[in-house]
Parts: C-alpha cells; sequence; structure tokens
C-alpha cells in the first residue's frame, strides 16, 4: 500500500498557495475599489496568476490568467466593448505568459531538486552498499582477491593475506598470483572470448614460505584487453581434506578388520573340522605315539588359536547417536538414479523418528549393501519397487526394505562369509549383519509371502509412536 503523507503534504501546501493566490486576488481587487487613483493597477493582476501558477498545470494556469484579465477590466470604465475585448485578450496573453513562465520555472526547479535528492540518496546507498561490501570482505573467512590482466593482485582482504602468509595490511597488493595460485593465473592465461569466464576448481595454493596446501577456488573474469581483470575466492581445504582421509582410514581399518574376522571364522570352522577328523583317527588307528601325527595334531590347535579372532562390540567415540532421518534423506538421494534407471519405484514410510545409537557412515553402507542386493533381484520385473518403512518396538527402532523382487529361496546360508552362490565376495551381508552389531543393533531376513524383507534394528534414544494419520508418506515415482 502507498504511503499517503508525501501526498498529503503536496495538498495541504497546494491549498496554502491557493489560498494566498486568492488572498493577493482579492487585495489587488480591494485596492481598486477603495482606492481612486489616477492609474489602473491591473499590471497587479499577473501576481495571484505568478503564485497559482507554481502549483497548477498550464491549462488551470491560462483559465487563472483569463480570469484575472476579465476581473482587471472591469474596473476600466468608459470604453467601448471592442476595446474592452481587445484589451482582455492582451492582457490575457500577458498573465498567460507570465504564469507560464512561472510555472515552467517552477517545475524545472522542482525537477532539479528531485535529481539531485536522488543523486545524494543514490550516492549514500552506494556507500553504504561499498562499505557493506567492504566489510563482508574484511570479515570473510574465505580469501577474495581481485587480479589485473598481468596477474598481479590489485586487491585482497584480511583473509587472503593470512591465507597465503603475507604481512598485512598490503603484503600481496602488486605480486604476481602465479606464485601462489596458479589456478587463477592459468584462467588469465586463458583465451578472452564473447563472455566472461566463470568457474570453480580444486588445487593447490602456496605460501610465501613455501608451504603447500588444498584450496578450492572460486573465479570469474570481466572486461577485455588490458581492463581484463579476475575476481576469486579461495577456501583452505587442509582441514576438510584431514577430516576425508582419516574418516577413509577409519573406515578402510573397520573393512580389514571386518575381513579378517570373516577369513578367521572360516579358518576356525576348517580347524575344528580337522580337529574332529584327527580324534577319529587317533580312536581308530594307533598313533597316539607317532611324531608326525602329533605335529600335525600341534599345527591344528596353532592354527586354531590363530583364528580366535572374534569382533566386539565398537568402543570407537564416534559411534555416538545419529539422526535417522538425515541418513534416510541421504540414502534416498543416492538410490534414486539407479531405480530411475530401472524404471521402478522408491516409498518412503518415515513417521516419528527419534535419533538412534549407529554410526551414520556405517549404518548408510548397509542401507546401501541392501538397495542393491534388492535392485539386483528386482530389476527383472516390469515393475521393481523398494519400500522403507520406519517403525518402533520397545526400545529399538526398525528400519525396514521390503523389495518386490522374487524373494530369497534358501535361507540357511545367508549371512555366512563367501558364499559361493552370490554375486560378488559373499561378504556383503555378513559384514553389514557385523557393522550393525558392533553398534549394538542387528540386521535380519524377515519371511515374506512375496518379496525380501530386511529388518535393521537399532537402540532408539527417544522412541515416540506416531498416530497413523502423522506418519508422513513420501513416494517417488522414478
Amino acid at each position: 500500500m502507498p504511503d499517503s503523507k508525501p501526498i498529503s503534504r503536496f495538498l495541504l501546501g497546494r491549498r496554502r498557495v491557493l489560498q494566498l493566490a486568492l488572498a493577493a486576488l482579492i487585495a489587488v481587487i480591494a485596492a481598486e475599489w477603495y482606492t481612486d487613483l489616477d492609474f489602473s493597477l491591473g499590471v497587479f493582476y499577473v501576481l495571484p496568476v505568478g503564485i497559482a501558477a507554481t502549483v497548477l498545470n498550464r491549462w488551470q494556469t491560462v483559465v487563472v490568467a483569463a480570469g484575472c484579465a476579465f476581473i482587471g477590466g472591469q474596473f476600466t470604465a468608459g470604453i467601448p466593448a471592442i476595446e474592452f475585448w481587445l484589451n482582455f485578450v492582451m492582457t490575457m496573453l500577458a498573465f498567460g505568459g507570465a504564469g507560464l513562465f512561472i510555472g515552467e520555472l517552477n517545475r524545472n526547479r522542482r525537477a532539479a531538486v528531485e535529481a539531485y535528492t536522488r543523486l545524494r540518496i543514490e550516492k549514500e546507498m552506494r556507500h553504504q552498499a561499498e562499505d557493506q561490501l567492504r566489510l563482508l570482505a574484511e570479515s570473510s573467512p574465505a580469501a577474495i582477491l581481485t587480479l589485473n590482466h598481468r596477474g598481479e593482485v590489485l586487491a585482497a582482504n584480511r583473509s587472503a593475506h593470512d591465507m597465503l602468509g603475507a604481512p598485512q595490511p598490503d603484503g600481496l597488493i602488486g605480486k604476481p598470483i602465479s606464485d601462489f595460485v596458479p589456478v587463477f593465473a592459468g584462467a588469465l592465461r586463458k583465451q578472452a572470448g564473447p563472455q566472461a569466464v566463470r568457474a570453480s576448481a580444486a588445487g593447490w595454493a602456496r605460501k610465501l614460505d613455501g608451504v603447500k596446501f588444498p584450496v578450492a577456488s572460486w573465479f570469474s573474469t570481466y572486461g577485455t584487453g588490458e581492463a581484463r581483470c579476475l575476481a576469486g575466492i579461495l577456501v583452505d581445504m587442509s582441514e576438510e581434506v584431514r577430516d576425508r582421509e582419516l574418516e577413509f582410514f577409519r573406515h578402510f581399518a573397520e573393512y580389514n578388520r571386518l575381513m579378517a574376522s570373516a577369513v578367521s571364522h572360516e579358518i576356525r570352522n576348517m580347524c575344528l573340522a580337522i580337529r574332529v577328523v584327527t580324534s577319529n583317527l587317533r580312536q581308530k588307528l594307533e598313533v597316539e605315539g607317532d611324531a608326525d601325527f602329533s605335529a600335525l595334531s600341534s599345527l591344528v590347535e596353532g592354527l586354531a588359536r590363530m583364528a580366535a579372532f572374534e569382533l566386539q562390540t565398537s568402543k570407537d567415540s564416534s559411534n555416538g547417536w545419529c539422526d535417522l532421518r538425515a541418513v534416510l534423506e541421504e540414502f534416498r538421494v543416492v538410490i534414486e538414479q539407479d531405480w530411475n534407471d530401472a524404471g521402478g519405484s522408491v516409498r518412503c514410510e518415515i513417521g516419528d523418528v527419534p535419533l538412534v545409537r549407529a554410526d551414520g557412515h556405517s549404518l548408510l553402507q548397509v542401507l546401501l549393501n541392501l538397495s542393491q542386493n534388492s535392485l539386483r533381484a528386482a530389476q527383472a520385473l516390469p515393475a521393481p519397487s523398494l519400500l522403507v518403512r520406519v517403525s518402533h518396538a520397545d526400545d529399538k527402532v526398525i528400519v525396514s526394505l521390503i523389495d518386490s523382487g522374487p524373494g530369497v529361496a534358501d535361507t540357511s546360508r545367508l549371512f555366512q562369509p563367501f558364499r559361493s552362490d552370490a554375486d560378488g565376495s559373499g561378504l556383503g551381508l555378513y559384514i553389514s549383519r557385523t557393522m550393525m552389531r558392533s553398534n549394538g543393533g542387528d540386521l535380519k531376513h524377515v519371511p515374506t509371502g512375496a518379496g525380501c524383507r530386511f529388518d535393521i534394528l537399532m537402540a532408539s534414544q527417544q522412541v515416540r509412536t506416531a498416530p497413523a494419520e502423522a506418519l508422513s508418506l513420501v513416494e517417488v515415482q522414478l
């Protein structure tokens, strides 16, 4: 809704000006009516016309000029009618011209004042924007630099000096950027086309002391020829790279631990079988004192002790409470393209989800493994589907993955490692269940009439059963 105050002020000022013009007209009429002068005061009728012209438009000014000319002519007596009207026309033209001239002067003055005011306001706004941008650049944790066509630093904020190890406040000004950020120098050397270059890149930068570190950069070029410049933003990725590599190492070590457990499990089973066979042979044959048989028994016992590697519940402090809804959202984003390519559908039934005790990355890996198994089994069907459902039971949260595939024919060896009938190494389900058990959870296969169902059980921080109408049903038709 527009502000009515400026309109009210304009109308109030217009009314006052018109009242002043009317008062001037009355004063001139009274002077001619009550005084007996030897000369006419008709020239003074231009005063109310000039006053009124400052707030009236052109045709209104002409009307006022005509009215004043007619009133002034009434005090000229004893002249013929033709002379009266001739004087009226001439006076109206004179008054009208004067009024139009004053009106144009006033309009030009107002336009000049408005233009000046607008320019002043724009200048103040521009200064405010520049101050805000300067404050934003100086307080930004990212390095912001501007380079000329030769790759020399024109401007750099505080973070740029800190990141590149340059002294404040202008230790980088005038220095070639190729010594510090080669990716910016390469962007400036790129042949300039009709459009500006806008890109992002990951690479390495170097400090003044020669230390290199990984960076992520965003930059754009503008201008042509010697006026060509580059504006860039740098972010130090050292912490992110360090955290990513440590996380990768942690999961790689965990995977190796699970692999070692699977191998030791199989070796232990074989040792037990060999022990039974040697015990039977000892009873059937007279080999009790045979040195070779005793050595073989010792080797089997030693191998069994070496294979006695049991998985314990993980004590890693990182395996605390995780946001199950966030993990499921990330899981949906990862798998939707694969199910889209297979012409299938994914449906998620998620209610009031509490925090669960699990490692988020491990839980995501388990979900992805189950999804890939379901996709391989169901993609031959005309309309494969996957249902992800979250439910509660006692102090547990259950994530069920139900597909429309043919199901599992033999479930007796489902979680055994190195299964011969598996598509890959035969360790996927074994490692997935071991991951969940190492965090205090479990992975189970639930028999169903059609398709295949796996349940992931996890301890919950706070179980609140959501009403049926409160369940959020999100279906993605892919």
